[in-house]
């Protein structure tokens, strides 16, 4: 009988030490970190997307494209009247093809501006409103 007890005695010590019994416990993980949020007047790109796929500004606001994923973007008007009051940021007009940092226009005349990646054409689009 006492071979009984002792195998006994010996399976409940396994048990509670194997199901963490003892031990003290930290809890649950932690959650994740929110996603990373797109800055006023900005327009991020991820690997096909802009984000948001539209904004809507005031005239005389300079508007940024910023691209962070590593990979190459670029940002074309869908006709000249983009192209034209896509007036001076660190440039005018059509954004060429880049992969990382930002590109900015200023637009001073109201209206409504449609744009897209032609490299991940035709997904990947956006929308400008300047009032």
């Amino acid at each position: 009988m006492r071979k009984v007890h002792g195998l006994f005695a010996a399976l409940i010590v396994a048990a509670t030490t194997s199901c963490g019994g003892g031990g003290s416990s930290a809890g649950p993980p932690p959650p994740p970190p929110p996603p990373p949020t797109c800055p006023a007047n900005t327009f991020c790109m991820g690997s096909s997307v802009f984000t948001p796929t539209t904004r809507t500004v005031t005239a005389g606001t300079t508007v940024t494209w910023k691209n962070d994923s590593g990979v190459s973007h670029n940002v074309t008007w869908d006709d000249a009247t983009g192209r034209t009051g896509a007036a001076a940021g660190d440039g005018t007009g059509d954004i060429n093809d880049f992969s990382s940092g930002t590109h900015t226009r200023v637009f001073s005349t109201p209206g409504t501006y449609a744009f897209h990646c032609t490299i991940h054409a035709p997904g990947m689009k956006g929308t400008l409103t300047v009032n």
